[in-house]
């Protein structure tokens, strides 16, 4: 193998917020493989991404490209996805043209942006002794397979050219399935484990409803998922966390496996491992379940780690602002393949290397559209160091927090006028965006029925129906 080019291993989870994790301050998740990674290496403590969306942030994170550069921007069904266009250079066709052999296992749900990767078939592996407490779907059997595929390709590669592998891993996504299976009146199957405590930023002022923006004062309404959470007790709630740690453990269980065959082999000390999600998880704050619409930190902010060779320093965090944009141009840079290639993000190498202590970006930006196109409800988030700024199209609704005092997002003040000048400020930073990025955002239509509009504010005020899923 050359020896001036490393191995890179690329792990990823769907759904999985920063905040879920050890290094991020979860005293209740355990999770050892990936706290191995994080304890070896760098971690950016504050990386958001794109699109809370598993489709647009894929594609977003395999061009560096924003979701309304790339054309994705849902997950498909009643909204057209188009596949990407073949103009649009991606990592798996960057890195094979620079000499690796590129290989991906497991989740793609990509809309064409993993062109360049070998892909492997996905499929299920039988789990035995199953717990009722929590229910598996395809996501968990995948898995299976996926790390099994993984750790295969590495025992068996020899080949002279430095490989980039991708383990794709779906949990702990399998939450999504969990929420379906004790939706409405279904009754929890209960266990004498310890249960997780209520989230801090669980309850919200009723009359603060009121300040926010219709798609999130409606939100029940915009998700079967968010509807079913809405008629839950407290009970319920610490349930569901306990549920998203099971997944999260399945998916540190598999990651442990792929982990081990990495250091069995020979060339151990000259691999990168990355480990990052898509997206995260509501987790519950504010009364909220899994994810849709809304830019709050459980569903927006994810890990980010890198350790390997010429990555400076163990368990070092970097506080500064990183947008999963920041991987495209990371990894060439980190590999040394030199391109034209035109990305919206940043290469992290100055920090990987300690080189540099200044906030990467000023600010990031991420998209919201739809899931599947049942409501449309376009959307922007402006993330400062301190501050929070999200717009929505459906009457102009504006959210502003003060991450500083309110790091759980539960106090709206985009109509305090002791804020006014960091309102315009951040009004200031969108409209920068747009302009430079030509995101059409200002002239796309929201489409909300008005039944979904109806019901006193407030999540748990919900009656009636809710956006189907299908």
């Amino acid at each position: 193998m050359d020896k001036q080019k490393k191995n890179i291993l690329l792990i990823i989870c769907d759904q999985l917020s920063a905040q879920a994790l050890p290094a991020w301050g979860n005293s209740f998740a355990k999770t050892p493989n990936i706290n191995s990674i994080v304890e070896s290496g760098v971690r950016f403590n504050n990386t958001f991404t794109t699109c809370p969306l598993c489709q647009p942030a894929r594609a977003s994170f395999w061009t560096g490209l924003y979701p309304h550069q790339t054309g994705v921007m849902s997950n498909g069904r009643q909204h057209y996805v188009p596949n990407l266009s073949e103009t649009i250079p991606t990592l798996g066709e960057t890195f094979a043209a620079g000499g690796y052999k590129t290989v991906h296992f497991g989740k793609q749900h990509d809309a064409g942006s993993l062109r360049g990767f070998d892909l492997a078939p996905i499929t299920e592996r039988e789990i035995k002794n199953v717990s009722a407490v929590f229910p598996i779907n395809y996501d968990s059997r995948e898995d299976l397979n996926t790390s099994e595929q993984t750790i295969k390709f590495l025992n068996n590669y020899s080949d002279k050219a430095p490989y980039f592998t991708v383990a794709d891993m779906n949990n702990p996504h399998d939450i999504c399935n969990w929420i379906g299976k004790f939706q409405h009146n279904n009754k929890l199957v209960k266990t004498d484990c310890e249960l997780p405590p209520l989230p801090k930023n669980l309850y919200r002022d009723d009359k603060d409803f009121k300040k926010l923006p219709l798609p999130i004062q409606y939100i029940c309404c915009a998700h079967t998922r968010q509807a079913q959470i809405a008629e839950w007790d407290e009970e319920k709630i610490r349930y569901y966390l306990l549920a998203y740690h099971h997944y999260l453990t399945r998916v540190d269980d598999e990651i442990g496996k792929i982990l081990t065959a990495v250091r069995q082999r020979y060339d151990k000390n000259n691999t990168l491992i990355v480990l990052m999600a898509d997206h995260g998880d509501s987790m519950c704050g504010r009364w909220m379940a899994t994810k849709h619409t809304s830019f709050y930190d459980e569903t927006v902010r994810v890990p980010f780690v890198f350790s390997g060779p010429e990555i400076y320093g163990k368990n070092r965090s970097v506080k500064g602002l990183v947008s999963l944009l920041d991987l495209f141009p990371t990894l060439c840079d980190y590999a040394g393949i030199k391109s034209n290639i035109q990305t919206e993000g940043k290469s992290l190498m100055p920090w990987l290397a300690y080189k540099s202590t200044d906030f990467p970006h000023k600010f990031v930006v991420s998209q919201w559209h739809t899931e599947w196109g049942f409501t449309i409800e376009p959307g922007r988030m402006i993330r400062t160091e301190k501050y929070k700024y999200t717009h929505y199209l459906e009457e102009n609704g504006e959210e502003l927090y003060n991450l500083v005092t309110d790091p759980g997002e539960l106090k709206n003040l985009a109509d305090n006028p002791d804020y006014e000048s960091v309102l315009k400020e951040h009004r200031n930073f969108l409209e920068n965006y747009v302009s430079a990025t030509k995101d059409p955002y200002f002239n796309l239509e929201w489409n909300a029925e008005k039944r979904w509009r109806k019901h006193k504010p407030g999540y748990r005020n919900h009656r009636g129906t809710a956006a189907p899923q299908q």
